[in-house]
């Protein structure tokens, strides 16, 4: 028996339990799967840069037709929530984000089962950086990386992503 992971990406997408969840992934994004107890369906992405910065912005692929509620920082102290169907309608500073993939929707109907799939996208601290999800008028997802200080330099950082389904 051979057990496949549940997140993977490859060939321009990002697929979770069989659906497609963002398409235009480049070549610079790559994922680490979790290992240990309660982490099976997790997995961490992350991406690299040409150059080291105390900021980045990497595009992580295009979001569409799929629903999202998500948490964002709409001041220094507060958040509150969103929901759209696209990456334009993520708004700069989002922490928090919830996809759902239901069958025949999405930019890739893959998988035609009843269920759900849901994925939690995360955006962790790495080293000295914080991070942030937004969107662009050209419906990509983008993660923002920066440590606020310019000795505090990067290539290559991790951002998590696990997924459940429900």
């Amino acid at each position: 028996m051979t057990v496949t992971p549940k997140i993977t990406v490859g060939d321009g997408r990002l697929v979770a339990h069989g659906r497609t969840i963002l398409t235009g992934v480049p070549e610079n994004i790559v994922l680490t799967h979790a290992s240990g107890a309660g982490l099976v369906d997790g997995a961490f992405v992350g991406a690299t840069a040409g150059e080291a910065r105390s900021m980045h912005v990497f595009s992580f692929g295009t979001l569409r037709d799929l629903r999202f509620m998500c948490c964002f920082r709409f001041k220094l102290w507060w958040m509150t929530q969103r929901m759209g169907t696209s990456g334009r309608d993520v708004p700069l500073e989002t922490q928090f984000m919830l996809l759902e993939s239901r069958p025949g929707a999405g930019a890739g109907a893959d998988d035609d089962s009843g269920e759900p799939v849901y994925l939690v996208m995360l955006p962790l601290l790495e080293g000295q950086f914080r991070a942030a999800l937004q969107g662009n008028d050209r419906d990509e997802l983008e993660i923002t990386l920066e440590s606020g200080k310019h000795p505090a330099k990067a290539a290559a950082v991790l951002f998590s992503f696990p997924t459940c389904s429900a």
